[in-house]
């Protein structure tokens, strides 16, 4: 994959819509992020006392922009498909893989070697695109066009697509259990109009509408 193609502002941000997801109360979790990118949400768990320990994975080292990786309890650069953790067996609370998952070439194997590292209370929070979407559709079916793209839904690393009800039968087909489903929609700011449509006709079209779907899962 051709991730050293991809601007710095592609690693750059706090995912506060993954961080909206923990249990409110949560202090000193020890946090485990697949696919840290800079480690910016890691650094913000761990400033605001969610996370006392947090470690990140990325299998991309952006050797131009070190000065952007923030300073983290241990920073792994490589293949989650590849590497192994031993150090940290049933050790973490919580895992995040915000937009991983489609990126992977087995990620039902990935999610069944990450059992290995979670506490037997513990929680994974994901975040995957919906390829549903209707701007996704239209390009598709109307454009007659799937020309891959620099980031979103047809990001050009992306080896495989999903729609809401395939992400959870990959969950729970590598043995977990759905405890929340939440779609983007939530996250919609100001006057959405997708957000107004889902609202008056009860969310049946809600899968168009969103362009993520995020899920909280245990063992």
């Amino acid at each position: 994959m051709n991730y050293d193609k991809k601007g710095a502002d592609y690693y750059s941000n706090i995912r506060l819509d993954l961080i909206n997801l923990i249990d409110k109360k949560s202090q000193n979790l020890k946090v485990l992020e697949i696919g840290a990118a800079y480690g910016e949400t890691l650094f913000y768990l761990k400033q605001n006392g969610i996370a006392s320990e947090v470690v990140g994975v990325d299998i991309f080292e952006d050797a131009k922009n070190k000065q952007n990786y923030k300073p983290l309890d241990q920073f792994i650069f490589g293949d989650i498909e590849k590497i192994d953790l031993p150090e940290y067996f049933q050790h973490f609370d919580l895992i995040l893989l915000a937009d991983v998952l489609e990126h992977l070439f087995e990620p039902k194997s990935v999610l069944e070697t990450l059992k290995k590292y979670l506490k037997e209370d513990g929680k994974i929070i994901i975040s995957m695109p919906n390829i549903r979407y209707y701007s996704a559709l239209y390009k598709i079916v109307f454009k007659g066009d799937f020309k891959y793209e620099e980031s979103g839904i047809f990001d050009y690393t992306h080896v495989r697509f999903y729609c809401r009800k395939n992400i959870q039968e990959l969950l729970e087909t590598a043995g977990y259990k759905v405890l929340k489903q939440e779609s983007s929609i939530i996250n919609y700011q100001g006057k959405s109009m997708a957000k107004l449509i889902n609202l008056i006709t009860f969310g049946i079209f809600e899968e168009f509408f969103s362009t993520q779907y995020f899920f909280v899962v245990k063992k």
